[in-house]
């Protein structure tokens, strides 16, 4: 009993030294944390450093519990996890002045934890992700979470976009976050349209260790979800390629990766070496499996997509389909002899240019 008493003898003594230097009522002195760490919450397995100034018995390393907590001589457990460490700092100090006088106490962020949350459904890449926060590099500079590929804001749109950005058919009017809670897992809804057509996004959800992020499928095509999907594809939630194939009367048919901006079909068919010589200019089509599962078809003009008459932009999955000259008027026999099932043998059969 008496060894558990000496440290705590030995504050009592020290803190009645250093009482003196400091007139009451004056404004006490803290030691502010590095730059890198303002903002920053902590979270459990993140390693700090807790100063007690004057009093190396109560200064000490140690990591952020499971629980979130840490462990503080002559206090016991403190709550860590969700706190800056100003506010951590600040918790401190008063949970020291019961103890000692005056006390100055500064928290050290030394090494964080990653953040690691589920995204699933309707992104280009569903399953874990993991964030490493946007101060890491200063905090841990040299180490393998100074890579700038794995920074980010640990928001719901940075977690999108960590997930590789979202699918043409996701419905982002019905985003769900999942939390688990002591009380157990919380659901919350989130209409990011609201947000993409306003531009605001200011209520950004902030993620916290273990989040669930759910991004439904928009229910069925309509002329609504098609101006949504194009506005999605044009924001900072696209996918960071668009991968279409371009078949027929080009010079290099095959799979093309477009950036989200450039996504028009004259680039598409620029990347594949542009048309050839036979190409009909007029007779160009994009087909698209819908949400139903039936093949669309939408026709298209060279010359009018190059004068800016006719827009269209391509979605990942699409297949672009470059005519042969003398073959408009074997397409349209065809179509009136076979009805529907000629739209299937024209998509099925086209790279063998027998286009239907």
């Amino acid at each position: 009993m008496l060894n558990r008493c000496i440290p705590l003898l030995r504050a009592a003594a020290a803190a009645a030294v250093l009482a003196p230097a400091l007139a009451w009522g004056a404004d006490i002195p803290t030691l502010s944390t590095s730059v890198a760490t303002q903002g920053y919450r902590l979270r459990s397995g993140d390693q700090i450093r807790i100063e007690v100034a004057d009093f190396p018995d109560l200064s000490k390393e140690q990591a952020v519990l499971p629980d979130g907590t840490i462990s503080v001589l002559y206090i016991g457990a403190v709550r860590a996890a969700g706190r800056t460490p100003e506010e951590l700092s600040e918790t401190l100090v008063q949970q020291f002045k019961g103890i000692l006088r005056k006390p100055i106490v500064s928290v050290a962020v030394l090494r964080t934890r990653p953040l690691r949350v589920n995204v699933i459904g309707e992104v280009m890449r569903p399953g874990p992700h993991v964030f490493v926060p946007p101060n890491a590099r200063l905090m841990n500079p040299g180490t393998q979470t100074d890579v700038a590929g794995f920074l980010g804001p640990e928001t719901l749109t940075g977690a999108l976009t960590l997930a590789g950005g979202l699918t043409p058919n996701a419905d982002v009017r019905r985003v769900t976050l999942v939390r688990q809670t002591p009380d157990g897992p919380k659901e919350k809804t989130i209409d990011l349209w609201a947000a993409l057509s306003s531009g605001d996004f200011a209520g950004d959800v902030q993620l916290t260790d273990g989040d669930t992020i759910k991004v439904p499928t928009a229910e069925a095509d309509s002329p609504e979800n098609q101006q949504i999907a194009d506005a999605v594809l044009s924001s900072t939630l696209a996918p960071s390629q668009v991968q279409v194939q371009v078949v027929g009367e080009v010079k290099q048919a095959g799979v093309v990766n477009l950036q989200p901006r450039t996504n028009s079909v004259l680039n598409a068919i620029a990347l594949a070496g542009g048309p050839t010589n036979e190409a009909d200019f007029r007779n160009i089509a994009v087909a698209r499996l819908a949400r139903s599962g039936k093949v669309e078809r939408f026709p298209l003009d060279y010359n009018k997509l190059a004068d800016g008459s006719q827009t269209f932009n391509v979605r990942t999955g699409d297949v672009i389909l470059v005519g042969r000259r003398g073959d408009r008027q074997a397409a349209e026999d065809t179509r009136s002899f076979l009805g529907p099932v000629g739209d299937v043998l024209r998509i099925l059969f086209f790279p063998f240019r027998i286009f239907f």
